[in-house]
């Protein structure tokens, strides 16, 4: 153990406490308003299979300016895709 810590540069009593501590991974990463997004983007891709995440971006950002509600980020819709 001592032979670890002073490649790492770091103290024995760190290394021993964090091979004590489980590591727990987070959970999915979700807003409020994803469920709201999902039901815009659900007809466009049901009705265009083919669509990538930037063109479904694109129709649904076209709707919204339409009426007047604030446009959705590619990486949001990619996510909830």
């Amino acid at each position: 153990m001592s032979a670890i810590a002073r490649t790492l540069g770091v103290t024995r009593s760190n290394l021993i406490e964090r091979a004590a501590t489980p590591v727990v991974p987070r959970g999915p990463y979700r807003k409020p308003d994803d469920a709201n997004l999902l039901a815009e983007m659900r007809p466009i891709i049901d009705k265009r299979p083919t669509y990538g995440y930037r063109r479904v971006t694109a129709l649904i950002n076209r709707q919204r300016r339409l009426e007047g509600k604030p446009v959705v980020n590619a990486k949001r819709v990619l996510r909830v895709m």
